[in-house]
C-alpha cells in the first residue's frame, strides 16, 4: 500500500461521517480477485472489456489492468487520487436507474466481463431507509433487503448476452425465504457455472463477520452446463493455498440437482447435498403431520419479561433453548397479563393464541446450532418454533429433531442463515419408520430427557439415535460420514 492509500485509509476511519457499515466496503484479497479473473477467462478468454459496479481501491480490477483489458469502474467515494480504470465517482445504483426507460425496458452494456465485491449491508442501512420507496420501484423484481441484493440484480440486468460475472458475495440468499425472487431471477436470466463457498472468516480480519461464496455467473441461460460446487473449507490458509494452485476438488452438478424444486420449497441452493439426502424431501414434512407455529414478540423483553418467577412476571417463557437438547432450564417469566398488553401494545404480539399453555417441543432459533426441548404444560414461547405434540410423538421428534441427520438438514440445506423459524422446521423431511424403530426412537427420546434433566452424560443415547436413524434413512457410510464432519465443524461449514 503506497503512502497516499494508507493516509486515504486512515482518513477514512477518522472521518465520521464516512460510515463503514453504511459503505459497505470490504477489501477483497488479491487471491480471490485472481481465481476470478481466471475462472472468467478459461470461460471466454477474447473478452475485451471489465466493468466493476463498486471499484472500491481496484482490487478485482487488477488482474484485467495486468492483462491490458479495458477496465471500467465507478464507485461512491473515491478511495484512491489517481485510478488505472476509467473511474467515475458515481452512485452505481442511480447509474442503473438512469439507465432503466420509461418503459422498464433496459439498454445491455457491452462489457464483456463484470467483476464485484458488492457491498454487504442489512436493510437498516441508511441509503436503503432514505430511498425506499425509489428503490421500491426499481427493484420490484427481488426485493430491496440489502445493498448486495441490488447490485447484483443490477448487474444482471445490464449485462449484454453472454457476459460474464465474477461475485464474491454473502451467501445468506441461497437458503433464505426472503430471496426466494432473486434466485428465480438468477436461473431465469443467468446460467451457473461456479458456487465456491469460502470460510467463515475471510473478512473477519478486516471487521465482516459475514460467510461469503465465489459465484460465477454468464447472462443468458443457454450457457448452462453442470456447475462447479465447492463446500467450505474450515482453514482460511488452505483456501488461500488451494485457490492459488487451482487445486480445489470442483465436482460438477446438474442444475436442477443443485436445487430444491418442489412446490413446498423455495428454490434453495444446494452446495454439495448428497443425492441421498435430497431424496428424502420427496418425504411428507414435519408440517403436514404436526402444527408449527410461533409465539410471542414483546417488542421490549427488558420491559415484560423477567429472569426470575416473582410480582406479576409468574408465566414460564421459552426464548430460546440454545444448545440444550432434550430439557433445558432456559426459561424467563413474562407478565401474567400479556394478552390485555398485546391489546393497548401495537409491537406486542401474541400469535397463535389458541395453541397457549399447550405441551409440545420447542426448537432453537438464533445462533449455528440447531436443538430441540420439551416444552412444559403452561408455558408459554417466544419467536422460536414450538411443534404442537404430546405423549409419545413428543419423545419421537425430539429424537428425530435433535439428530445429526436433522441438524444437517436444517443448517446445511434448509437455512444457512441465523434465524431458523417455524417456517423452516415445517419443511423438515419425515422418515418412514417402521413401527419398532419409530417405538425406540420414543423411548431414547424418554431417556434422553430424563438423563438431561438430572444433567447426565447423553452422547451413547445421541449416538444410538444416530444410528437407528441413519440404518432407516439407509444412509451410505460416505454420506454418514458427511454429515458428522458437518454437524462437528457446524460453525465453519453452515
Amino acid at each position: 500500500m503506497g503512502r497516499k492509500d494508507k493516509l486515504i485509509k486512515e482518513e477514512i476511519s477518522k472521518d465520521k461521517s464516512i460510515n463503514k457499515r453504511e459503505l459497505g466496503y470490504y477489501s477483497t484479497p488479491d487471491y480471490i480477485c485472481n481465481y476470478i479473473a481466471d475462472r472468467l477467462f478459461s470461460i471466454n478468454n477474447e473478452g475485451k472489456s471489465v466493468f466493476d459496479p463498486c471499484c472500491g481501491r481496484e482490487e478485482m480490477l487488477r488482474p484485467f489492468i495486468n492483462k491490458n483489458i479495458k477496465c471500467y469502474g465507478i464507485d461512491v467515494y473515491r478511495y484512491k487520487d489517481t485510478y488505472d480504470c476509467n473511474f467515475q465517482n458515481i452512485d452505481f445504483l442511480k447509474f442503473y436507474i438512469s439507465n432503466i426507460a420509461y418503459n422498464g425496458k433496459i439498454s445491455p452494456l457491452e462489457y464483456d466481463y463484470y467483476v464485484l465485491n458488492p457491498p454487504y449491508n442489512c436493510h437498516e442501512v441508511k441509503y436503503i431507509k432514505d430511498n425506499k420507496d425509489r428503490l421500491k420501484a426499481k427493484f420490484k423484481d427481488v426485493g430491496i433487503q440489502n445493498m448486495y441484493l441490488m447490485f447484483i440484480s443490477a448487474v444482471i440486468d445490464l449485462a449484454k448476452e453472454g457476459a460474464l460475472i465474477g461475485i464474491i458475495t454473502s451467501d445468506s440468499f441461497f437458503t433464505a425465504k426472503s430471496y426466494k425472487k432473486f434466485r428465480k431471477k438468477i436461473l431465469d436470466k443467468c446460467s451457473i457455472h461456479e458456487i465456491t463457498m469460502c470460510p467463515t472468516n475471510l473478512f473477519l480480519n478486516q471487521g465482516a463477520d459475514v460467510r461469503t461464496s465465489i459465484i460465477i455467473l454468464q447472462k443468458g441461460t443457454k450457457y448452462q452446463g453442470k456447475v462447479i460446487l465447492n463446500n467450505r473449507i474450515n482453514n482460511k490458509r488452505d483456501f488461500e493455498a488451494k485457490l492459488k494452485k487451482r487445486e480445489l476438488e470442483n465436482n460438477k452438478y446438474f442444475i436442477e440437482n443443485i436445487l430444491l424444486k418442489d412446490d413446498r420449497d423455495n428454490l434453495e441452493f444446494l452446495i454439495e447435498c448428497p443425492k441421498e439426502i435430497k431424496l428424502l424431501f420427496n418425504n411428507k414434512r414435519i408440517g403436514d403431520v404436526y402444527k408449527c407455529i410461533t409465539g410471542i414478540s414483546t417488542g421490549n423483553d427488558k420491559l415484560y419479561l423477567s429472569k426470575e418467577c416473582k410480582s406479576q412476571y409468574t408465566v414460564p417463557f421459552y426464548k430460546n433453548p440454545g444448545k440444550d437438547k432434550f430439557y433445558t432450564e432456559k426459561k424467563l417469566f413474562i407478565d401474567k397479563n400479556f394478552l390485555k398488553i398485546s391489546k393497548k401494545v401495537a409491537n406486542f404480539i401474541v400469535r397463535n393464541k389458541e395453541y397457549l399453555f399447550k405441551e409440545g417441543v420447542i426448537c432453537s432459533s438464533m445462533g449455528v446450532e440447531f436443538s430441540a426441548c420439551k416444552l412444559p404444560r403452561d408455558s408459554v414461547f417466544g419467536v422460536n418454533c414450538c411443534i404442537l405434540c404430546d405423549g409419545e410423538e413428543e419423545f419421537f421428534l425430539l429424537s428425530y429433531l435433535n439428530s445429526t441427520l436433522v441438524t444437517y438438514l436444517v443448517r446445511g440445506v434448509l437455512n444457512r442463515t441465523n434465524m431458523i423459524t417455524s417456517g423452516y422446521i415445517a419443511r423438515v423431511p419425515l422418515i418412514n419408520f417402521e413401527k419398532e424403530e419409530k417405538e425406540r426412537l420414543i423411548a431414547l427420546g424418554r431417556l434422553a430427557y430424563e438423563k438431561s434433566k438430572k444433567k447426565e452424560d447423553i452422547k451413547e443415547i445421541l449416538k444410538e439415535i444416530n444410528n437407528l436413524i441413519n440404518k432407516a434413512c439407509k444412509l451410505t457410510n460416505e454420506t454418514i460420514d458427511f454429515i458428522e464432519e458437518f454437524k462437528e465443524n457446524l460453525v465453519r461449514r453452515a
